[in-house]
């Protein structure tokens, strides 16, 4: 009796041990070894979130934040996210994560001189960098199991040297309104910067900032017409519709050139899935190429080389379980790399798509994202791959 109560307190005590070192994460994350070659390299568990205004790259584990300085290739923890008291602080547990099957926990903005504007379980979160803990500062009106995520991974974005934004993304089956959210100093107070009119559209999918002109870009979307893409050049006082009415204005992120501005549609539909470019002078659109799947993320490289992201969520319009990347070259030619494959594709508590989720932001010259639910890979892997060696992706797995 007394050798099966030391064997159970080992136990015990070893789980505990493991819990509290996995709730305040690993100091550093280092590059998989044996798997830093052929120009690839793989980190366990991260979520790709943005590269700030100095080149460093930003990743979630969970609720803990982390940040590669550009030039480095190791990923440092930089704070904690709180969760409150609710039953999202379970996501701070690896363990409670593969179970649900849940890696994309966080969305998190950084803007100038490190302010961090994090939204976790339904409440936006402020720190500066040097800060001990985080401030709750907003409460999100739509959030939770049955309602949505409150922001989409591309829907909260850092503008300049103060300026934050976020859209609402929930459910929306009554299609209420829709509401977009300005802080001016960021991220510590937040105004209703815009308001959608009941049944105008269902949610925000994503706002951006054009490096060319200075404006701000929203997409929304789902129904043809709810979906449409719009830019404001007064801090979304007044708004303007550059298309809406069908499934190609339906995106989740933008792509800017100096001449044209670029995008996936993130639709089932057959014919009008693929990727699109808008004519900046003349406002007319021509579809660049098919793709079989919707595009939920994008990146131009730093060689003008754009990269779009064809999930897998169980659309008509996909003829197999592969995800895969469309690159599409600076002189239009397209190449289609197959990445992985779907997982857990059964609607129980498990699932959900199979996708890779960019930063927010582009212009790197390596490619990053995070590899979410796919059976080659474990769960949020993250994928840096230099741009001249995307071709190396499709034999990798």
């Amino acid at each position: 009796m007394i050798e099966f109560l030391l064997v159970v307190s080992i136990v015990i005590i070893s789980l505990c041990i493991y819990l509290i070192a996995d709730y305040y994460g690993p100091a550093t994350i280092r590059c998989r070894k044996g798997i830093d070659k052929n120009n690839l390299k793989q980190y366990k568990e991260l979520i790709a979130q943005e590269y700030d205004s100095e080149g460093n790259l930003w990743a979630s584990r969970g609720m803990i934040l982390y940040r590669m300085k550009k030039g480095d290739n190791v990923f440092k923890r930089v704070a904690h996210i709180p969760s409150g008291w609710s039953f999202y602080w379970l996501y701070n547990f690896s363990i409670f994560r593969k179970f649900v099957n849940k890696p994309e926990c966080v969305v998190v903005t950084i803007s100038d001189n490190q302010h961090i504007c994090a939204m976790s379980a339904g409440i936006i979160w402020y720190k500066q960098i040097q800060d001990k803990k985080f401030t709750e500062v907003f409460q999100m009106r739509y959030f939770g199991m049955g309602v949505g995520r409150g922001i989409f991974s591309n829907g909260m974005v850092s503008v300049n040297k103060s300026e934050v934004y976020f859209g609402e993304y929930f459910r929306n089956p009554s299609r209420t309104d829709v509401r977009i959210y300005k802080s001016r100093d960021h991220g510590k107070t937040w105004d209703v910067a815009y308001e959608f009119e009941a049944k105008n559209t269902r949610h925000v999918h994503g706002i951006q900032k054009d490096p060319y002109t200075g404006r701000l870009w929203v997409t929304c979307g789902d129904l043809d017409h709810e979906s449409f893409i719009a830019y404001t050049e007064d801090g979304f006082k007044t708004i303007h519709e550059v298309g809406r009415g069908s499934q190609k204005w339906r995106t989740c992120h933008l792509i800017f050139k100096q001449d044209y501005i670029y995008w996936g549609a993130d639709t089932g539909s057959v014919e009008e899935a693929g990727v699109y470019r808008l004519d900046r002078k003349t406002n007319s659109i021509d579809k660049v190429c098919s793709v079989k799947g919707a595009i939920l993320y994008g990146a131009e490289l730093i060689n003008g080389d754009m990269v779009f992201c064809a999930d897998r969520e169980g659309f008509e319009n996909e003829e197999d379980d592969v995800v895969r990347l469309i690159e599409v070259q600076s002189e239009h030619g397209v190449n289609e790399l197959k990445v992985g494959s779907w997982k857990h594709s059964k609607k129980n508590f498990r699932y959900s798509f199979a996708m890779l989720r960019t930063p927010r932001n582009s212009g790197a010259n390596t490619l990053c994202f995070s590899v979410i639910n796919q059976k080659e890979y474990p769960m949020g892997e993250m994928i840096l791959v230099e741009a001249d060696h995307l071709h190396q992706l499709t034999n990798h797995n």
